[in-house]
């Protein structure tokens, strides 16, 4: 009898400056998705590029070789399925085995894989099937924002990764659009240009979905006060935040 396709492992990892994985295979079906820093994958005999909104997957007899740059190190979650096949819900999402899966729109999976992380803290009855729904909608936003940006090397594509690279990094300390020109040098009508291109939102609403959804896992975890949470997050005035967070996340700070 096969194996159920459960998710048995699951993490977030920032990689070190050497970072450097070869291997002709793995046990475990595993599927990776790069929210930060830039690297290269060896798939099939062809040097590719990871980067933000990467995804591939590699498990038993599926030789697997990626590397980071030493300037701009890898943070990426990981996810681990039980089945010893590949699991058909990829297969279905358009994943395949080895293989690089770009995505256009990237940042709804970093809340999701966020609330997986989360829920995994406090296991009870009712984690497992929480996390199994989890990843379906994982799998399914996968699937909706598939390739939309495969193979493109402009000029604009890598502005758009360096500035992503930098928001992710860094999102708790930038507040406007303004300083996120500033820090990735390039100007803010140029960054609304190219973000709706390759996102579809301003760099300004990514950035607050960033901070929104950081907030929500922090009161989540019930150690600071929405107040405290607000500060964490470079604003002054609670209301303002508490006014943010319901517009972003439709509920009230204090819900949570």
């Amino acid at each position: 009898m096969r194996a159920p396709e459960r998710i048995f492992m699951l993490g977030y990892e920032e990689c070190a400056a050497d970072y450097r994985i070869e291997r002709n295979g793995f046990p475990f079906w595993t599927l990776e998705f790069v929210a930060g820093g830039y690297g290269f994958h060896q798939e099939h005999g062809q040097q590719r590029r990871l980067r933000y909104g990467a995804v591939f997957t590699y498990g038993p007899d599926v030789a697997h070789h990626f590397w980071n740059d030493s300037e701009r190190p890898f943070r990426k979650y990981f996810l681990v399925s039980g089945g010893v096949e590949f699991p058909k819900a990829w297969q279905q999402a358009g994943l395949e085995p080895g293989r690089i899966f770009q995505l256009g729109n990237a940042a709804p999976l970093v809340s999701v894989f966020d609330q997986m992380l989360e829920e995994g803290k406090g296991i009870d009855a009712h984690t497992p099937a929480i996390i199994e729904s989890l990843g379906r909608v994982l799998l399914n936003k996968m699937a909706r924002h598939k390739g939309t940006t495969r193979g493109d090397k402009s000029g604009s594509r890598k502005a758009y990764d360096l500035t992503m690279d930098i928001l992710q990094a860094d999102y708790r300390n930038l507040h406007s659009l303004s300083e996120l020109s500033e820090r990735s040098g390039y100007s803010g009508e140029y960054l609304c240009r190219i973000f709706k291109k390759y996102h579809g939102d301003s760099p300004y609403q990514v950035l607050l979905h960033r901070k929104m959804s950081a907030a929500w896992l922090m009161l989540r975890n019930g150690q600071l006060q929405v107040g405290a949470v607000a500060r964490e997050l470079g604003y002054e005035d609670p209301l303002h935040f508490s006014r943010t967070f319901r517009k972003i996340m439709g509920c009230a700070p204090s819900s949570v």
